[in-house]
């Protein structure tokens, strides 16, 4: 085997290898952020991660075992996958809004269901702590951080302006995820189409 393609089978090593912890990290953060996103969204990247892992475990495979056939089944698989995320992310770019915090708020203000909202985002009411004593009521515990309800610990931002962050943060992290995803994808089915002709070539030398 020449010094390139060594040196290529070694990179492509690499890489698919960490395509294969980009993909991991990308459930856990789908997991983490589950209740915040739709179901479809959830179970639609949930298989797309899984598949992408899956073929990541397959390039290294490949290359370690020099395989014609799963070097090229890698590479044909990577394509397929990184042209509908590159699809999904333009229109993510493009064509849908970030949600709206005020409305998501509002919701859980008029179901009374505060408490995990301003847990999970460290804020409280809509606006302020000035939403409950306007309305004549205790600031609930969620309102403080690990519910010590001393004044230090009081959260002071309102809920909406923390929401709203949040689904902006989330949508710039989704975009930045899907193109990591996508330019790493095509890298490896380059390497991965590379190494195919290469391990053929080799087959075809062995052969006279």
């Amino acid at each position: 085997m020449g010094c390139a393609t060594t040196s290529v089978k070694i990179t492509s090593i690499a890489l698919n290898a960490i395509l294969g912890f980009l993909a991991l990290g990308a459930i856990g953060w789908i997991a983490y952020n589950a209740d915040v996103e739709t179901k479809a969204f959830v179970i639609t990247a949930y298989i797309t991660c899984s598949i992408i892992l899956i073929f990541a475990i397959l390039g290294i495979y490949a290359a370690v075992r020099e395989s014609v056939a799963l070097a090229s089944a890698s590479a044909v698989f990577l394509l397929i996958l990184a042209i509908p995320q590159i699809v999904s992310t333009c229109l993510v770019l493009h064509q849908y809004d970030v949600k709206s915090g005020q409305e998501a708020v509002e919701l859980a203000w008029q179901a009374n269901n505060m408490d995990a909202l301003q847990q999970k985002h460290e804020c409280c009411g809509k606006s302020s702590a000035q939403d409950y004593i306007h309305l004549s009521q205790l600031i609930p515990p969620s309102c403080y951080l690990d519910l010590q309800q001393t004044p230090d610990h009081l959260f002071l931002d309102g809920c909406i302006e923390k929401l709203q962050s949040f689904y902006e943060s989330d949508k710039r992290r989704f975009i930045i995820v899907s193109w990591v995803l996508v330019a790493f994808e095509l890298i490896c089915c380059a390497l991965a189409v590379f190494l195919a002709i290469s391990f053929k070539n080799k087959q075809r030398r062995m052969e006279f």
